[in-house]
C-alpha cells in the first residue's frame, strides 16, 4: 500500500482510493491490538511505527476536501493512527515506549499548526488524546514541568481548542439538542473542548500548582477583557469559566455526583459568587451561552455545593426552565433532576421533598408544556433531559403527587399515544416508561386499595374470615368469592 500510494501520489482518484484502504487497514491494526499485542505486531513494531509515523506527517493537496466541514480521507488516516498511538502508549509502553517521543513532537507540531475548521475537529482531539495518555507516562511527562513549556501549550493548544468558534455558536442556535449531547455526553469525547480539557487535567495531576499558576492567569486576563466590554466580549467570559472549570476539577466526574474531588489551590464557591451567580440572576442583557455556562457550573460542581447553598440556588434553576432558549431550559432542567437525586452524607435528600411539593404542579405543567410544544412525535420525543425530569419529580414527590392525579395522568397518556406512532429514541421513552412507573406507584396503587379498607367493599365470605381470624388485609379479598356471593 505505500508503494502504490507513492506510485499515485499525482492521481487523485487513486490516491483517494489508496487512503480509504490505508484507513481501513489502521483500524484492523487498532482491533487486532485491543485485546493483546500480536507476535506479529510486536516483531515488526520499529517497522509500523516508521510507517505510522510517515503518514502522520503526510499532506498532498489532492486529498484536501473542498468542504470547511467535512473532512476527508487523511484527517481520518490521521486520526486513526493517532487512537492506534493512544492505545499503544497505554497497554504496550514496555515495547512501544522507545517509539513515543518523536509521535509527541509530531503532534506538537500539528496542534500547533492546525486551522479552526470544523473538518479538522475529529483529528485535533485524537491528537489531544494521545498527548493526554503521553502527559501520563513519567519518562515523557517531564517533557512537560516546565512553566514555560506548560504557557506555550496552554497559549498555543489549549486555548484554542476551547475558545468557542462560529460553528459551535450555530450548532447552540440551529441544533440545540446536538449541542447539548456534544458537550454532557460520550457523544463529545471527540470535540476539541473535551479532549483539550481531559489534557489539561493530565497535567495538572502531575504539575498542579505551576498549571493552576498559568491557567489562573489566562482566566483572570479574559475575565477583565470581559469586564471591558461584557456585551461585545461575551466569549472571553465563556473561556475563562470553561478554563476554570477544567483545573478546578480533579479526578473522573460520576453520573450521579458529577465532580466530588477539586484543585485544593482553587475556590469553586468563590468564583461562582464573583462571576456566575449574576448571570442567574439577571433578567436580561446576558447571552444565553453565559447562563448556560453558570448553569452547567453548578450541575458539574453539584456535590461540591452544600446542602444550604443548593436551597439558595434551586430557585433560580427553576425559573431558568421558563427561558425562551431551548439549550438554557434544557441544560436547568438537566441541573435540577440532578439536584433532586443528590443525598447527603446520610443518605437524606439534599433537596427536601416538602420544598418540592409545593411546586410540583406548575413544575410538572411546565415540563410537560415544553415536552408537547410541538405535537410532531419526532420532536416530543426530541428531549429526553426534560423526561428525566419529570421521572426524577415524580420519584421524589411521591404521594405529593396525588392532587394533580388527573393533568399528570392525562400528560402521560397524550405522550404515550404520540410516540408510539413513530419511537424514535430509546433513552426518551425509557424516562417515560419510568415516570408511568413511578406515577403508578405512588398514585395507582394508594388510590384504589384504600377503597378496599372500607368493609362494605369486601365480600361475604371475607368478613366471616375476619370475624373468624380477627383482622384481614384488604388485598387478599378475593375476587371471584365475591362473584360468588
Amino acid at each position: 500500500m505505500d508503494n502504490y500510494l507513492e506510485q499515485n501520489k499525482s492521481d487523485k482518484e487513486k490516491l483517494t482510493q489508496g487512503f480509504t484502504q490505508l484507513n481501513l487497514m489502521i483500524k484492523l491494526l487498532y482491533d487486532l491490538s485491543c485485546h493483546d499485542l500480536p507476535p506479529m505486531f510486536e516483531d515488526h513494531l520499529a517497522a509500523i511505527a516508521s510507517l505510522l509515523l510517515k503518514y502522520l506527517t503526510y499532506d498532498n493537496r489532492l486529498l484536501h476536501t473542498d468542504d470547511d466541514a467535512e473532512s476527508g480521507p487523511l484527517e481520518f488516516v490521521k486520526a486513526g493512527i493517532f487512537e492506534a498511538l493512544a492505545l499503544y502508549s497505554q497497554k504496550y509502553i514496555d515495547v512501544f515506549g522507545p517509539h513515543v517521543a518523536q509521535f509527541v513532537g509530531s503532534s506538537w507540531n500539528l496542534l500547533t499548526t492546525i486551522s479552526q475548521e470544523t473538518k479538522y475537529d475529529v483529528l485535533v482531539s485524537r491528537a489531544l488524546q494521545f498527548l493526554t495518555s503521553a502527559a501520563k507516562m513519567p519518562e515523557h511527562a517531564s517533557t512537560f514541568q516546565d512553566e514555560g513549556t506548560l504557557t506555550q501549550i496552554v497559549e498555543k493548544v489549549i486555548l484554542p481548542n476551547v475558545s468557542l468558534r462560529d460553528s459551535d455558536e450555530e450548532l447552540f442556535e440551529d441544533e440545540p439538542i446536538e449541542f447539548i449531547r456534544r458537550d454532557l455526553e460520550g457523544s463529545d469525547s471527540d470535540t476539541r473542548r473535551r479532549a483539550a480539557t481531559d489534557f489539561l487535567r493530565s497535567l495538572a495531576e502531575r504539575f498542579e500548582e505551576s498549571v493552576t499558576r498559568v491557567v489562573s492567569k489566562y482566566t483572570e486576563h479574559y475575565l477583565a477583557e470581559y469586564a471591558k466590554d461584557p456585551a461585545s466580549n461575551w466569549k472571553s467570559k465563556d473561556t475563562a469559566t470553561y478554563l476554570f472549570s477544567a483545573i478546578a476539577a480533579k479526578g473522573v466526574a460520576t453520573a450521579s455526583h458529577g465532580v466530588t474531588t477539586t484543585n485544593r489551590l482553587v475556590n469553586i464557591t468563590d468564583y461562582f459568587q464573583k462571576h456566575l451567580a449574576a448571570d442567574l440572576v439577571a433578567e436580561g442583557g446576558i447571552h444565553p451561552i453565559l447562563k448556560v455556562d453558570a448553569i452547567k457550573y453548578l450541575y458539574v460542581f453539584r456535590s461540591i455545593i452544600t446542602k444550604e447553598q443548593w436551597q439558595e440556588v434551586l430557585s433560580l434553576l427553576v425559573k431558568h426552565l421558563g427561558s425562551s432558549n431551548y439549550v438554557v431550559y434544557t441544560y436547568a432542567a438537566i441541573a435540577v433532576e440532578r439536584a433532586l437525586f443528590l443525598t447527603d452524607a446520610q443518605g437524606q435528600p439534599i433537596i427536601a421533598p416538602s420544598s418540592i411539593a409545593p411546586l410540583a404542579k406548575d413544575l410538572l405543567e411546565h415540563i410537560f408544556g415544553l415536552i408537547e410544544r410541538d405535537p410532531a412525535p419526532q420532536k416530543v420525543q426530541e428531549n429526553e433531559f426534560l423526561m428525566r425530569c419529570v421521572m426524577r419529580v415524580l420519584i421524589v414527590i411521591k404521594e405529593g403527587v396525588v392532587p394533580h392525579t388527573d393533568s399528570v395522568l392525562q400528560h402521560l397518556i397524550k405522550i404515550t399515544e404520540i410516540i408510539s406512532s413513530n419511537p424514535s429514541n430509546p433513552r426518551f421513552y425509557y424516562y417515560h416508561f419510568e415516570a408511568m412507573g413511578a406515577f403508578i406507584r405512588y398514585v395507582a396503587i394508594l388510590h384504589y386499595a384504600k377503597p378496599l379498607a372500607d368493609m362494605s367493599q369486601i365480600c361475604g365470605a371475607c368478613k366471616s374470615r375476619q370475624a373468624r381470624t380477627g383482622s384481614l388485609s384488604p388485598i387478599r379479598c378475593d375476587p371471584s368469592r365475591r362473584r360468588a356471593r
